[in-house]
């Protein structure tokens, strides 16, 4: 067991109190598989620091999220939907859930979609669900909170109608710094909505591998601004391109870049998180948005 798992029991088995910034500040480096459940639920307000009343806020959570769950089971117009969203998960998510998981992120999606409140939704607002029923180990009640969690932080930094203007953002900042990728797919006839759009839109749990993907949220989540967490994600995805641009480069059939993009490499998350504040930093000297 490593020292790093010792120090995150430490915190999260404290009687009364989580410390809820040293626990952000330990998960900005990646929190180990094993209590990474545990650690979402805080980074995500699913629990609360204060465990005087956990128990009791457990009960409360697992009694509403019933109630909705049986509320939804019977909206045959909303099961249509997220069954439609789930066949576009790529294998890498099919193959880490069994059957059984499989059905909890269609109960959870299709409880989440039927009970919210929000005049429109991300697209394929589904696609996101699968790493929460994974990191909790098929909990239905966690994963929904978690999700829900993720999901008032994305549709409050990221409007789902705000979505062609970050993809036009993106391409341009795509196209001024790495102007060299950008050629090689416009002769290719590689379209941006081919790719921008769900790497944007999903937060690349889509295109990059379970570990990578993973790892990108702990950052995500435990960041102490937006500015380091969600609205980090297009300087992210321009990191990627970094890390990827001479294979990208070197491709000369349109459906190998195509691949490539839609399934990224295996990637040293934490140096493409640090790339990706050093190209936000420099995107604001430049004054490029």
């Amino acid at each position: 067991m490593s020292a790093k798992l010792e120090e995150y029991k430490d915190l999260l088995m404290g009687d009364t109190y989580v410390d809820l910034p040293r626990l952000r500040n330990l998960a900005q480096h990646g929190v180990p598989p094993e209590i990474r459940s545990e650690v979402w639920k805080y980074l995500l307000e699913v629990s609360r620091p204060d465990r005087s009343e956990e128990v009791s806020y457990a009960k409360k959570q697992l009694d509403n999220y019933w109630e909705m769950a049986e509320r939804s089971c019977k909206d045959a117009r909303v099961l249509r939907t997220v069954k439609g969203q789930l066949r576009q998960s790529t294998p890498q998510w099919q193959s880490a859930l069994d059957s059984k998981n499989r059905d909890v992120v269609e109960r959870v999606a299709s409880c989440y979609i039927a009970n919210c409140l929000l005049a429109q939704l991300p697209p394929n607002v589904s696609l996101m669900l699968p790493p929460f029923v994974v990191v909790c180990n098929g909990q239905e009640v966690e994963a929904y909170y978690c999700f829900r969690g993720l999901m008032f932080l994305y549709t409050t930094l990221m409007p789902p109608e705000d979505i062609s203007l970050r993809v036009a953002q993106f391409l341009m900042l795509f196209k001024v710094i790495y102007p060299e990728v950008n050629a090689a797919l416009e002769e290719e006839e590689v379209e941006p909505n081919e790719w921008v759009v769900s790497w944007l839109e999903v937060l690349l749990c889509r295109e990059l591998p379970v570990d990578n993907a993973l790892r990108l949220w702990d950052s995500y989540f435990a960041a102490d601004t937006p500015e380091d967490g969600l609205l980090l994600h297009p300087y992210v995805c321009l990191a990627v391109i970094e890390n990827i641009q001479g294979t990208l480069i070197e491709l000369s059939e349109r459906s190998e870049m195509l691949s490539t993009l839609q399934h990224l490499p295996a990637m040293d998350m934490e140096h493409v998180i640090t790339q990706a504040q050093s190209i936000r930093d420099e995107v604001r000297v430049r004054n490029l948005l």
